[in-house]
């Protein structure tokens, strides 16, 4: 009776690929391997599983003990930042301010909000605007095209990725249009050819952003991206400052594309403890 109890009571590993149920005795739990032993051929054999192709081990006592991936296991980043506030570092010349947030969801992943004062820069181009942009997106980081044992990112936030984004944009500004009922024999002193409006646009993008970024020391990063999609917007394409005003803000034109190099600084949910190590 007892030796059928003991027959009984066994490990159960739950193998991820391929799919599979192993009854056995788990002999010892490595850094990277469960060794573990099963009778096969009459025999008592001995075998070793890697840990990432385990969902979770049960014990004959019934404790469950559950496996993390090395690479997507939240509990092997746990001293890396996962939030990020950047600054688009050449906006500014290009006549308005950008500020992005963006906040790690799961290793590979993550998503980011921004936010963009337009007027808050230097008049390069001669155009006059004012407004407000909003904009989101959601990361998808780079994984390796192939995996070796205990392989983990660098950084939760470094890396090349893909993002889908979507942007909408507020401005008001005047705008020149070519003036048709110029009368060439009533010339009053004023530009004849042009007359100026005040037209506010609205403009909503949709794109696909590609870049890379650059994490130093767990708190500052550097991403430089580019980014291609469509827009949609009320703006008049007869006003002489289409193409210029679609290319400073991505408004108006219905192909846009986007580029920016942005600097920022990396932090935690919350202040990490202290570690005292005894002398």
């Amino acid at each position: 009776m007892f030796a059928c109890l003991s027959l009984s009571a066994q490990d159960l590993i739950v193998r991820k690929n391929p799919k599979a149920e192993i009854t056995c005795k788990i002999v010892e739990i490595g850094e990277d391997l469960v060794y573990y032993s099963a009778n096969l051929g009459g025999e008592e054999r001995r075998f070793s599983i890697d840990k990432n192709n385990i969902v979770y081990i049960k014990f004959a006592n019934g404790e469950v003990l559950k496996m993390e991936d090395s690479m997507f296991g939240q509990n092997h980043y746990q001293d890396n930042t996962n939030n990020a506030i950047k600054f688009n570092f050449l906006a500014p010349i290009m006549g308005f301010s950008e500020f992005d947030y963006e906040r790690s969801i799961k290793p590979g992943q993550s998503w980011t909000a921004g936010l963009g004062i337009i007027g808050l820069g230097f008049e390069t181009f001669g155009v006059e605007a004012i407004g407000v942009s909003f904009s989101a997106g959601y990361r998808f980081y780079r994984s390796p095209d192939y995996y070796v044992r205990n392989m983990k990112y660098a950084h939760l936030l470094k890396g090349s990725y893909i993002m889908p984004k979507i942007k909408l944009s507020l401005i008001n500004t005047e705008l020149e249009y070519y003036n048709y009922q110029y009368d060439y024999y009533n010339y009053n002193g004023i530009d004849p050819l042009f007359e100026s409006r005040e037209e506010n646009i609205a403009s909503i993008n949709l794109m696909i952003t590609g870049g890379k970024q650059w994490v130093f020391a767990n708190r500052f990063l550097i991403d430089l991206n580019f980014g291609l999609g469509y827009s949609f917007s009320n703006m008049n394409e007869d006003s002489y400052d289409y193409y210029e005003v679609g290319l400073l803000y991505g408004v108006g034109t219905h192909f846009t594309y986007s580029s920016s190099l942005k600097i920022g600084y990396l932090f935690y949910d919350k202040k990490q403890p202290k570690v005292i190590i005894p002398q």
